[in-house]
């Protein structure tokens, strides 16, 4: 049985997806674009994470940050729905002043199982977090 979806402070759960009888991921979405991923993603929760992923990329165009802290598994099924995520929103978008924006799907916090997954893929410099400062 799965919990209710908790409403509060402005957060949208979306369903958990169970992967065994004592694992699941869960997705939830905050007011400010945040995207909270825990649990496990694999094959079984993997598609139901690509969907999260694009429903949040539409309702914040702006940037979506992923905190993946509690994501205690991540395979080859998830990191592809993180890529694909990224891929739809990587279309160059001109600013009005002409300059490019930074791809608006960055990672923010990140578990020890996904930092070495995105090191041992050399995928994590593609959700790198715009660089702020003056250009040299």
């Amino acid at each position: 049985m799965h919990p209710l979806p908790d409403r509060s402070a402005g957060h949208t759960d979306i369903e958990p997806h169970a992967t065994g009888p004592d694992a699941q991921m869960t997705v939830k979405v905050t007011p400010d674009g945040t995207v909270v991923v825990s649990g496990e993603i694999d094959s079984a929760t993997a598609p139901h994470l690509r969907r999260s992923l694009l429903a949040a990329l539409d309702a914040h165009p702006e940037g979506v940050t992923l905190d993946l802290a509690a994501v205690t598994f991540c395979d080859c099924a998830g990191l592809r729905a993180f890529l694909t995520a990224r891929a739809a929103s990587a279309a160059p978008r001109p600013r009005l002043d002409g300059e490019r924006r930074p791809p608006p799907l960055t990672f923010g916090p990140v578990s020890p199982r996904m930092t070495r997954l995105l090191q041992l893929t050399g995928t994590g410099r593609l959700f790198a977090p715009p660089k702020t400062g003056q250009p040299q």
